[in-house]
């Protein structure tokens, strides 16, 4: 029996739908034959957009939306994407040398303004701060938001077709410098960043800007980095900072079993590197905070996911670049994922999968005129019940799982959970960690009761290795199921590897 307290008079903070993030990057099937067909297609599409892909999207509330990169940020020139579409010039892409596409640019900033209200998301712009100037990257910023008739690239934005200003938010400053964005040091990049940043407070006061931050390898760029920022910001002159951004993959390279066969304790093995996003985040935020103590900084995982690096860095024949199946492995991956965001809440403001379509840990698989929706669909389409609640302590006890993998034994929890309160509805997210057993868990609710009838999504497959294809499109869908409960305390069963979503109304107690 697992035991999971529930504090409903233990408020971690509000959950930021951000949270729920996604990734679009000019890399492999993403962006074309992923969310763009062209309007010259004989796909069902909305203005050259996958007209299934985006509906379905928009039905799960994507938040928000990173792009363009992604290393292709590095080398990408935001002009070369405005404009007549069949005069924008034809570039080499940053991937090129590994699967010899060129880039069209027929997806350019307007396109893609468009496919974020298309399902309802904000913008979240990476900028090149490796290969470009400082001031075409405030020209970017100037271009997207000033307003209408005030400037002659406002104007060159109506004339391309976009009167309004597109008010464009969120802004990260560089990705990856520490890797393909520029091999810089830490000091390095501190010294671009405050550059970037100050010289485009000009064109927005309300702009957000996101710094470059580390991925797991590198905890300490992080130390580094803040112990420069903070020479300047203790005399009020430097660039401000919405974000700090941190890269998080769960990255197999053999040691978790291939994709499709592996055993169990490689099964474990993944769920464990999964769940030391926990301390990552934490210990990242006490570096931040130990630098600029009481800073309104928050952490950005803007890129993370389940990563299978098997087959080097060439697409397999009939997939993309990087292009991967995901399973019931990937969902109970993406489940204990968003758990910890949501119970980082007070350090985490936004999150971005890896990536939305045809690449690494993605939602959709699409190809021609089939798209489909994978098992990691649907478990944020679950979890968005907690977008916008107010996340609750819990507490998890019981017997860990204990495995043993090339000489090492590991104990590690076997259930991920986190709960929210939302207008007196109580939300619990749940991952079964436990590969061949099903769980009885009782969830006893302090501060408060149940108040009679809820429901219970699963999802789940008798093998753990199933998921939805192009031939079986809805092998794996969630199913739902009424649930009453009266009191303090409910005991529910969830299903060996396996993603649980349960609803339930509630009342506090003093």
């Amino acid at each position: 029996m697992i035991d999971i307290g529930i504090r409903l008079d233990e408020q971690v903070g509000r959950i930021n739908p951000n949270i729920y993030g996604h990734f679009i990057e000019h890399l492999g099937g993403v962006v074309y034959d992923g969310i763009w067909v062209g309007e010259d297609a004989g796909i069902p599409h909305i203005n050259g957009f996958r007209q299934e892909l985006a509906e379905k999207l928009k039905a799960i509330k994507p938040p928000v939306i990173r792009w363009p990169g992604g290393c292709f940020a590095e080398t990408y020139n935001w002009r070369d994407g405005i404009g007549l579409r069949e005069r924008r010039p034809v570039t080499v892409n940053w991937w090129y040398m590994k699967d010899g596409k060129l880039e069209s640019n027929h997806v350019g900033t307007h396109e893609f303004i468009e496919f974020c209200r298309l399902v309802d998301a904000e913008p979240y712009f990476a900028v090149n701060a490796t290969t470009t100037t400082v001031l075409e990257a405030r020209n970017w910023i100037e271009y997207c938001n000033m307003p209408q008739g005030t400037t002659t690239l406002a104007l060159e934005r109506e004339k391309n077709g976009s009167a309004e200003p597109f008010n464009v938010k969120y802004w990260g400053l560089g990705n990856e410098n520490w890797g393909g964005g520029g091999c810089m040091t830490p000091e390095d990049y501190c010294h671009i960043y405050r550059k970037y940043g100050i010289i485009s407070k000009s064109v927005g006061p309300e702009l957000q800007f996101i710094a470059c931050g580390p991925y797991e390898g590198i905890p300490e760029w992080t130390e580094k980095f803040f112990y420069k920022y903070k020479e300047m910001y203790t005399v009020g002159r430097v660039a401000p900072m919405y974000g700090y951004s941190l890269h998080y993959y769960v990255t197999n390279t053999g040691q978790m079993g291939t994709e499709l066969e592996y055993t169990d304790a490689q099964w474990y093995e993944m769920m464990r590197v999964g769940m030391d996003m926990e301390p990552f985040i934490q210990s990242q935020f006490e570096m931040l905070q130990a630098a600029l103590p009481g800073a309104d900084v928050g952490l950005i995982v803007d890129e993370w996911g389940v990563w299978h690096q098997l087959h080097g860095r060439h697409p397999l024949p009939g997939r993309y670049l990087f292009e991967q199946p995901s399973t019931m492995r990937e969902a109970v991956l993406a489940a204990l994922s968003l758990n910890i965001f949501n119970n980082q809440c007070d350090k985490v403001v936004m999150a971005n999968i890896a990536q939305l379509v045809n690449c690494i840990h993605s939602l959709f698989l699409a190809k021609g005129d089939a798209c489909v929706a994978t098992t990691s669909y649907y478990v944020f389409d679950m979890f968005q019940a907690h977008q916008e609640a107010v996340c609750l302590k819990t507490e998890i006890g019981g017997q860990p799982i204990t495995y043993s993998l090339d000489g090492m034994t590991y104990d590690m929890p076997g259930i991920s959970c986190s709960a929210s309160l939302k207008d007196g509805n109580l939300a619990i997210t749940l991952a079964n960690i436990a590969l061949d057993e099903d769980q009885p868990v009782k969830l006893s609710l302090y501060g408060g009761e149940y108040e009679g009838e809820g429901s219970m999504v699963v999802l789940a497959s008798s093998n753990p290795r199933d998921g939805n294809s192009f031939e079986e499109p809805y092998k794996v869908t969630p199913s739902e199921q009424l649930l009453w409960a009266v009191g303090q305390e409910l005991t529910v069963t969830i299903p060996k590897a396996s993603v649980v979503l349960l609803k339930l109304p509630v009342a506090s107690k003093p």
